[in-house]
């Protein structure tokens, strides 16, 4: 049992204790349960979609328009699952910064073309270009499909 659990990974585990602490070098990580560090190191699991609202901007939108009020009000209604999906889709991770979606930008920018598209975004700059949609079916429908199918980068 000795081999399985310490002596067959040890080198692995030196490693990665080695880089973790060169990196978190600080006596209070003792003090914190296993919860809160990786809460430290990948920040909250627990998407509060008005939160992101606050820190929304808009390009060719703004926070009154009748398909922004219908995307928050679909996002709302997502499920968790759903939602950490869009948060995928748009950042590139399905994580909260560490210090709160106040730590964070978001941008909504129109696409003033196709509306047969699916939204696309720019996860480098946490932005949505959305499609000026007609109805509100295709718009939930549209951002489904975009967040179900989404690759990202294989980094998970």
């Amino acid at each position: 049992m000795d081999l399985i659990l310490n002596k067959a990974i040890f080198q692995a585990f030196k490693a990665f204790y080695l880089g973790f602490h060169s990196v978190c070098a600080s006596n209070a990580l003792i003090m914190l349960r296993p919860e809160e560090v990786e809460n430290l190191v990948c920040g909250g699991p627990i998407i509060d979609m008005e939160e992101l609202r606050k820190v929304t901007t808009y390009d060719g939108f703004n926070e009154n328009d009748p398909l922004i009020k219908e995307l928050w009000k679909i996002l709302n209604s997502f499920s968790p699952d759903l939602q950490k999906a869009f948060l995928r889709f748009v950042t590139g991770s399905d994580r909260i910064p560490v210090g709160g979606m106040s730590e964070m930008t978001f941008k909504i920018s129109a696409n003033q073309h196709n509306t047969n598209m699916l939204p696309t975004s720019h996860t480098c700059f946490n932005q949505l270009v959305l499609p000026r949609y007609k109805s509100k079916q295709s718009l939930r429908e549209k951002i489904v499909i975009a967040i179900s199918n989404a690759e990202g980068f294989g980094l998970e």
